[in-house]
C-alpha cells in the first residue's frame, strides 16, 4: 500500500481532494498494470483524493469504475470509453452505450490513431489507424454523431492520440457545440501555439507525468512542461499522470510527486491546488 509519508507534506496536502482523470488498472488484455482497479481507489482514497477516470485503451470502464465505487464509498469512480478498435473504432453504439451507463469521457482513439501508428512506427493486425478526418482535411460524419451524443449526455470529449490538425478540426467542433473538452497528454506532439489556440476555446489542457519517463517514447525534459503550463496558463490546464504501468510508481504515489515537481518549479499552492482539484472537477462533474 502507499505510505503517505513517502511524500513531502505540502504534496500531500494538495493531493487530498485532487482528482487525476487519467489513469490505468488491471484487468488489462495485453499489459501487467501496477494495481487491480479495486487496489488503486484504495490507496487513492487512502490518500485523501476525490476521484479518479479509470481509462482503457481496449474496453469501456464505466461498469468497472462503477463497481468499484460502490466499494470504495470514500471516492469517486468515473469511466469511458476510447474509440479503438477493441469498441469498433469510431462506433456512435459503443458511445452510446457507454454514455448511457454514466461513463463521463469519450477518448478519441488512442493505440489505434493512423498519427499514433506513425509517431510511434507501429502496425497492427487489427486493423488500419483511425482517423477523423476525410481525404479532404473534413471530419468524418461519423464524427459529428459522436459529438452530437457526448452533448446530448452532457459528457466530456477527450482528444486521444490524434494529431494537431485532427485535435484543432475535432476540438473546434466540440466547443461550437458546447461540449466540454480535454486534450490528452498534450506535452506529447500539440505545440504550444495550438494549446493557446485550443485553450482560448475553453479547452482543458491535460499534462501527465508519464511524459518525463521513457514509457513516452522519450522522457521529455520537465522544464519543457513547466513551460507550456505556464505560457498556457495553470486557469487552462489539468495535471493528470496516465500511470499504472507496472514499471512507473503506483499512481496515487506517482500523482503527489508530480504535484511537488510543480511545486519545486516555482508554481505556488493556489495554482498546483487549480491543475489538480479545481480544474478536473469542473472537467468531469
Amino acid at each position: 500500500m502507499t505510505t503517505p509519508e513517502l511524500l513531502p507534506e505540502r504534496a500531500r496536502e494538495l493531493l487530498q481532494g485532487a482528482i487525476d482523470i487519467h489513469v490505468h488498472a488491471s484487468p488489462d488484455p495485453y499489459t501487467v498494470r501496477r494495481l487491480d482497479a479495486l487496489a488503486l481507489a484504495r490507496e487513492a482514497n487512502e490518500l485523501g483524493m476525490a476521484g479518479l477516470v479509470l481509462k482503457s485503451h481496449e474496453y469501456p470502464t464505466q461498469p468497472l469504475a462503477w463497481a468499484v465505487g460502490q466499494a470504495v464509498p470514500g471516492i469517486r469512480v468515473w469511466g469511458g470509453v476510447a474509440l479503438d478498435h477493441g469498441v469498433g473504432g469510431l462506433n456512435p453504439e459503443a458511445v452510446r452505450v457507454s454514455l448511457g451507463m454514466g461513463a463521463r469521457l469519450v477518448w478519441m482513439p488512442t493505440f489505434d490513431a493512423a498519427h499514433w501508428r506513425s509517431h510511434r512506427q507501429v502496425a497492427d493486425a487489427r486493423g488500419d489507424g483511425i482517423s477523423v478526418l476525410d481525404g479532404h482535411e473534413k471530419l468524418l460524419p461519423v464524427c459529428h454523431e459522436i459529438l452530437d451524443l457526448i452533448r446530448e449526455h452532457d459528457a466530456v470529449l477527450a482528444s486521444g492520440h490524434l494529431s494537431t490538425p485532427e485535435t484543432l478540426a475535432l476540438l473546434w467542433q466540440a466547443r461550437r457545440r458546447g461540449i466540454r473538452c480535454v486534450v490528452t497528454h498534450a506535452s506529447f506532439w500539440i505545440p504550444l501555439e495550438a494549446q493557446q489556440q485550443l485553450a482560448a476555446l475553453g479547452v482543458l489542457i491535460e499534462q501527465c507525468a508519464i511524459a518525463i519517463t521513457e514509457r513516452a517514447g522519450r522522457a521529455q525534459p520537465f522544464a519543457e512542461i513547466a513551460a507550456q503550463v505556464r505560457a498556457v496558463g495553470p486557469a487552462h490546464v489539468i495535471l493528470a499522470t496516465d500511470f499504472g504501468q507496472a514499471d512507473n510508481p503506483n499512481p496515487p504515489l506517482g500523482f503527489g510527486q508530480w504535484i511537488e515537481r510543480f511545486l519545486d518549479a516555482g508554481f505556488s499552492a493556489d495554482e498546483v491546488r487549480r491543475m489538480v482539484q479545481a480544474n478536473p472537477r469542473a472537467l468531469v462533474e
